[in-house]
């Protein structure tokens, strides 16, 4: 045998069979994430016999450093790669396939449970939470809480434990996307959709509260996942499943609040209730007011409130009204505004007491949207959404008025709803067949017409005089006077909005047909007078 051909040293035999022993661990891996072919592995085999021994930095592993040394990876999937072999070396249970998230509690994968041969989403914690004894007794008490709860609502809990002082916990791993994912896509999504789903994510938390006393403290679109039953060309079938995940920042009801004096407001501020912002003690009424946002921002594509910071964006749920859907969705029925007002109430003691009593409204909801679908033809498939919310006569306004302060879990009828009468009207033409997800086309408001005299505001040169509106009266005040804008539909980006618009069917207006005038009207009157002439004179 030739000398170039010869065996490698028995230094390089025991670094090729290193490197090939951790290569063929994370081969399965590399291959999931299509880092590299089949034909590109081989290669790599093959090059660990002839390149001179990596020496590791950074605490990187002895593959990862030979792959950076070789350029045979990149540093982004190099970085992944590794995270996955050191966590992979702590968990002999789990066979590791694929990082799918990150977060400031941690890290989630795709792994294969050995045991039960079941694919799972696998949550590792972090390390600067690991060494929070007080954190990670109650993360156990509380997955183990969850693994008694089952409910079709809820991922499944499968496991939980700490190995080699890595806390994990696996759970059910569900195939489809989650309600941000679905935002992103239509950037709204239609009233009945948007509402079913809401009423099953409610039905799960309220099982969890009713069974383990947690408040998961995290409701957004991202922790709802959806399993995806769609019916033929149907774009939003009824048949779709909710799933609640990542109950990290779960608390439990009876907790001492001085386990979490240091995390007290952790959670996600654009949908977090005023409560969890001053660290008070929570309830289920703290997840029900996420709920609220989170349905705000399904039906008009817009977080309620928004800011340069998370400071600002908190200070605007403790001070600013909560902003009333139909303003930017004015197809809104009358009850669907009212649940997204009333789950929004900065006031607990005005919200829905239970979620009992926000799935029954939500039942409500859904039913009339079903009895009036059977007259709506099939244009649309989402609503029109308008470029800026617009004031309303009519709104729905809860009221914010402050009572003493009262404790968290005390119980008193929900108050403060009222629907205002409305002083104006606004047009909304609903054409024909049926389907639940047709939308509306909005035209202008005509002028109000009102019982009294409302002076117009002052204008100044040069500017058309806007159209007056009479406001909403509720009792015990009197009718003050506002100026509107004339309503417009969006059919761009405005420098507000979250996402830009997309070529979904949402966002094409029907064709309206061109106007005849007035020529053919008298040309017809002139045929019949002429007809009509003729038969006088036939007759005579």
């Amino acid at each position: 045998m030739p000398a170039s051909s010869a065996a490698p040293t028995t230094a390089a035999n025991g670094l090729a069979s290193s490197l090939v022993t951790q290569l063929e661990n994370a081969s399965t891996v590399m291959l999931a994430n299509n880092w590299v072919t089949k034909p590109q592995l081989e290669n790599i085999k093959i090059r660990v016999f002839n390149t001179a021994e990596p020496v590791p930095s950074a605490g990187r592993s002895l593959l990862a450093q030979f792959l950076l040394d070789n350029r045979l990876m990149p540093r982004e999937q190099v970085a992944d790669l590794d995270s996955i072999i050191k966590t992979q070396a702590t968990l002999p249970e789990f066979q590791l396939q694929k990082k799918i998230g990150a977060g400031g509690m941690g890290t989630v994968f795709l792994a294969l449970h050995l045991e039960s041969q079941r694919q799972v989403a696998l949550k590792t914690i972090n390390a600067r939470l690991a060494d929070d004894k007080d954190f990670v007794e109650r993360f156990h008490r509380e997955a183990r809480a969850l693994e008694q709860v089952r409910n079709q609502h809820i991922a499944e809990i499968i496991a939980c434990g700490e190995t080699e002082g890595t806390c994990w916990l696996a759970m059910e791993y569900i195939h489809g996307p989650s309600l941000m994912s679905l935002l992103k896509e239509h950037r709204v999504l239609p009233e009945y959709y948007a509402l079913n789903l809401i009423r099953q994510v409610a039905e799960g938390l309220g099982h969890v509260w009713e069974k383990a006393g947690l408040v998961h403290r995290d409701i957004k679109p991202e922790n709802v996942l959806v399993v995806r039953n769609r019916l033929g060309d149907e774009l939003f079938p009824s048949t779709d499943v909710a799933k609640l995940i990542d109950f990290g920042l779960v608390k439990s009801n009876s907790d001492d609040d001085r386990l979490t004096q240091t995390g007290m407001t952790i959670g996600t501020p654009l949908y977090m209730s005023p409560e969890q912002v001053r660290g008070e003690k929570l309830d289920c009424r703290s997840d029900i007011y996420g709920v609220g946002a989170t349905m705000y921002h399904l039906l008009t594509g817009h977080t309620p409130f928004n800011g340069n910071s998370p400071g600002a964006i908190m200070s605007a749920h403790l001070t600013e009204a909560v902003p009333d859907p139909g303003d930017r969705v004015p197809s809104l029925s009358r009850i669907t505004r009212q649940i997204v007002l009333t789950a929004m109430a900065k006031n607990v003691e005005k919200r829905f007491l239970s979620f009992e009593a926000l799935i029954s409204m939500c039942e409500e909801a859904l039913a009339g949207l079903e009895h009036k679908s059977t007259s709506i033809p099939r244009l649309l498939r989402k609503p029109m959404v308008l470029k800026n919310p617009i004031k309303r006569s009519g709104e729905i306004i809860v009221d914010e008025s402050m009572p003493s302060q009262q404790g968290a879990n005390s119980a008193s009828p929900i108050t403060g709803s009222v629907l205002r009468p409305k002083t104006d009207r606004v047009n909304i033409v609903k054409p024909g067949s049926a389907d639940r997800n047709a939308a509306t086309v909005v035209t202008p408001p005509k002028e109000p017409t009102t019982s009294f005299k409302v002076p117009p505001p002052a204008t100044q040169p040069g500017k058309t005089q806007a159209s007056t509106r009479a406001p909403a009266v509720s009792a015990g005040t009197q009718a003050s006077n506002q100026a509107s804008k004339p309503l417009r539909v969006a059919l761009s980006t405005s420098s507000g909005e979250l996402f830009p618009p997309t070529q979904s069917a949402a966002f094409v207006e029907p064709t309206p047909s061109p106007g005849t005038g007035l020529l053919p009207w008298l040309v017809l009157g002139f045929v019949v007078l002429a007809m009509g002439a003729v038969l006088a004179v036939s007759y005579l």
